[in-house]
């Protein structure tokens, strides 16, 4: 008799245990942002024309582009940086490669530059039951540096993926800073105007399989073409996907109008429910699938302008600990008050 109900004692305890690390089983929250960018052009026109010769009076002051890639696991954060530009050469291809971030006690780690299946870099599979962060970015060509003999291209990606920890991040920013001057000695008529056009390929997703928490996904893009010295001259632009919105701003004096707009490249996606989630993919990663933008702005003065160009992709992750649920506190302790009788028992 006594055997048996210390079997039974067992195995309620046993249940317990059983029953809270299921809870925990393949309990995932997990997040990425990829955006890839090519065919970047940027032109300046001796007229208001799209249709204008090309203004060869445009020289260029000084150039900057910076990479900065970050990733955490519960505050513990790695990242690297780089920057070239003017008395710091570039590469001539890659221009830039600022190197992986992995965050410190990652269960996998990204190998620099590592390309998919689009020859972008790869996405990696999320629900591992796993702890990891990690991002990275390149600049492969770029239009300024190669004396417009290349479209620029750029890639960057962040993604997490949290299984026990509490939270995580990833970052991945590229950031160009361009002065130009324009030396406006040739005897075309002004006031001149400025045309930027690209495509891109974002990705993004986020998710939570079996667990508590939030998950959000992000990218922004942005671009920037300032007179300098003149407040509020020139123009800011942040694609929405959507034409009709006309989402390019600009003032004093300058004109600015989208042209192309595919989809939205500044947007957050999120979940905090669990066993669901967002996705702004609409090729999927490591497929290719590029989309259009660009614009054209008329009314640009002679002068010294600065053009910025910025995008960047980004996660962010936290978990909460799950608590016991009543049912299984009452079981365990049932099977812990049995044990403690039965030890009493073979005392006295």
């Amino acid at each position: 008799m006594k055997t048996l109900k210390q079997t039974t004692l067992a195995a309620a305890v046993t249940s317990a245990l059983a029953l809270g690390l299921s809870g925990q089983a393949a309990a995932d929250i997990y997040a990425g942002s990829s955006l890839a960018i090519d065919n970047l052009r940027i032109g300046f026109l001796a007229s208001n024309g799209q249709g204008g010769p090309a203004l060869t009076g445009v020289t260029l002051n000084q150039y900057n582009f910076s990479t900065i890639n970050t990733a955490s696991i519960n505050g513990v954060l790695s990242g690297s940086s780089s920057s070239c530009g003017t008395g710091n050469p570039c590469g001539v291809s890659p221009v830039l490669d600022g190197g992986v971030a992995n965050a410190p006690g990652s269960a996998f780690n990204r190998v620099n530059n590592q390309t998919g299946g689009d020859g972008t870099l790869t996405w990696f599979g999320f629900d591992t039951g796993s702890n990891w962060s990690n991002s990275d970015s390149i600049i492969y060509t770029s239009e300024v540096t190669s004396n417009n003999a290349n479209p620029s291209k750029t890639d960057q990606i962040a993604q997490s993926n949290i299984s026990s920890a509490l939270s995580a991040t990833a970052s991945s920013e590229i950031l160009s800073v361009t002065g130009l001057t324009f030396n406006f000695t040739i005897t075309h008529p002004g006031p001149y105007a400025f045309s930027l056009s690209f495509a891109a390929d974002t990705d993004m997703i986020a998710g939570i399989a079996n667990s508590l928490g939030a998950a959000q996904a992000t990218t922004a893009v942005s671009v920037s073409l300032t007179r300098d010295g003149a407040f509020g001259t020139g123009l800011q632009w942040a694609p929405s996907g959507t034409l009709a919105d006309n989402n390019c701003f600009s003032g004093g004096g300058v004109a600015c109008n989208e042209t192309a707009d595919a989809e939205n490249l500044n947007l957050t996606i999120g979940v905090s429910t669990n066993n669901s989630t967002a996705t702004n993919a609409s090729h999927g990663p490591n497929i290719a699938g590029f989309n259009p933008y660009s614009i054209f702005a008329t009314g640009l003065s002679a002068g010294n302008w600065t053009l910025t160009l910025k995008a960047q992709t980004s996660t962010n992750l936290t978990r909460t600990q799950r608590v016991p649920e009543p049912g299984m506190l009452a079981l365990l302790g049932i099977g812990l008050a049995g044990l403690g009788f039965m030890t009493r028992r073979r005392v006295k």
